[in-house]
């Protein structure tokens, strides 16, 4: 049975050899009930060692837990696992680290494709703890950042209000979308979370407890959104709200060549005829490839939205039209039944060595063309391709690196390895760094939610022109480089 740290809780947890009671300063490790006894007569014990309210844990199924990520590449081992009860517990926790060089990671869900959420020999924070919804008013959210998205969107309808952007995939936490970016299919008009997110309080790893606005530390609120966790801990955030729908009318149009595909596409995200537009690539039947687009009409169910205005002057092929109407929740958490049939195809535990990237569009047709003809059916081993144009004015986060044109496609290339080996994974992973040289040299850039191998003269050259001044603020936020350190942005 797992027991919580406090020390008031010792006599509670005699019995389990796991609770944990201090740190070994010698020998690095946590001392338990079942070791505390010698390890304090021997002076060994940390004098700091703090009172948590939550639960440190050592079981070994904790620890195995915290060991992979979605991606089930890596396999990192942490010391110890700390579900924090309140932000209290992981200032504490990052005083202490910070004084005592414990590499500490946070970890929400966990889908991270590429151990950038493992701390091997270190604490991971299970933020998955923290996830109450402080506040809602008429235009605001306040959400602790260890919510899934999945919990917050019903409780947000239900006050008919909804966000302007809205991640696709909902079990992701609200820290995981703002340190990566958080794409959602209204972005090709308001950008991504890190573009409608108000205020971030975040954890430094010094402990301090700090709220960042465009207002308050703005350059800190710059570092963080986007930043991949390298500047603090984030505890919770503020997001512009704004009025919901109750339907959503959603249309799949068909396309046999990019060309096609990609100039409605471009007009249409250039237009406000509808509210989301997302795409994709799907084999066909006959050979070759067809793209889809995915456009989406918003609705109050005492107005039907008029499909001949929607979708005039689009060249989709209209034999392959489908249309459907939604409740507006089951629009938003429409990845639902995919990956229902993932888990029970158990393609869900493969090892998934993403390929996500974004292509200028003056470059995509070939770039797009010629990949999807270097692909074999095995490489993909299941997996979606995702396509879709982006607005480059509406992403003005500065560490959401993108192509620099007016606009630009998302290409990610979303792999299930086959077999589900971590050979296979790592050699899909070597593809994968083919493919964004190629990019690289386009003009293009990886958005880091996938399993790409990087080293530090790639992420240098990836924040260009912020990398110098990201250095710095590492060097000052984090000195003795323990945060995050899995994506090895920093060498120390």
């Amino acid at each position: 049975m797992k027991q919580g740290l406090s020390r008031r809780n010792l006599v509670k947890g005699a019995l389990t050899a796991s609770v944990v009671l201090g740190f070994n300063t010698i020998t690095r490790t946590w001392a338990t009930t079942a070791t505390y006894p010698e390890e304090h007569a021997e002076g060994a014990l940390a004098t700091d060692f703090p009172d948590f309210e939550g639960q440190l844990l050592t079981d070994p199924d904790s620890l195995n837990q915290a060991a992979e990520d979605f991606g089930h590449i890596e396999h990192k081992v942490p010391q110890a696992v700390l579900l924090p009860a309140s932000k209290q517990d992981i200032i504490k926790l990052m005083k202490f680290a910070n004084q005592h060089m414990i590499v500490v990671s946070a970890k929400g869900q966990g889908f991270s494709t590429a151990g950038e959420t493992l701390a091997d020999a270190g604490v991971v924070i299970d933020t998955s703890s923290l996830n109450t919804i402080q506040s809602i008013t008429n235009t605001t959210l306040h959400v602790d950042a260890g919510a899934r998205w999945l919990d917050v969107m019903p409780t947000l309808l239900d006050h008919q209000k909804t966000l302007p952007v809205v991640v696709d995939f909902l079990e992701i936490t609200v820290g995981g979308s703002i340190s990566v970016g958080g794409f959602g299919a209204q972005s090709f008009k308001h950008g991504a979370m890190t573009d409608i997110v108000d205020s971030i309080e975040i954890v430094t790893s010094q402990g301090q407890l700090l709220q960042c606005s465009a207002k308050s530390n703005g350059w800190l609120f710059n570092a963080i959104r986007a930043g991949l966790g390298q500047f603090g801990i984030i505890v919770s955030a503020c997001f512009k709200l704004e009025p919901a729908f109750s339907m959503a009318r959603y249309f799949q149009l068909v396309y046999t060549d990019f060309a096609s595909f990609s100039k409605d596409n471009l007009f249409l995200i250039e237009s406000s005829r509808f509210d989301g537009i997302q795409g994709g690539v799907q084999p066909s039947e006959t050979g070759g490839w067809l793209f889809i687009l995915q456009a989406t009409k918003y609705y109050n169910s005492d107005e039907s939205p008029d499909n001949a205005v929607l979708l005039k002057d689009l060249n989709y092929n209209p034999d392959a039209l489908t249309v459907q109407d939604m409740p507006f929740l089951t629009f938003l958490n429409r990845l639902a039944p995919i990956i229902e049939y993932l888990r029970s195809t158990g393609l869900w535990d493969y090892p998934h060595p993403w390929c996500p990237l974004l292509i200028p569009a003056s470059k995509a047709e070939n770039f797009v063309n010629n990949t999807l003809q270097s692909l074999k059916p095995e490489d993909l081993g299941g997996g979606p391709i995702l396509l879709s144009g982006f607005n480059h004015c509406k992403l003005s986060t500065p560490l959401l690196r993108k192509p620099d044109e007016k606009h630009f496609f998302y290409f990610s290339l979303m792999r299930n390895a086959t077999p589900p080996t971590k050979e296979r994974a790592k050699e899909l992973m070597l593809l994968n760094r083919d493919i964004y040289e190629s990019a690289r040299q386009l003009g293009g850039y990886y958005y880091p939610v996938g399993a790409m191998p990087m080293e530090q003269k790639d992420w240098s050259q990836h924040f260009d022109r912020y990398w110098r001044p990201m250095k710095m603020l590492k060097q000052w936020m984090d000195p003795k480089h323990i945060l995050n350190p899995g994506r090895a942005i920093f060498n120390k």
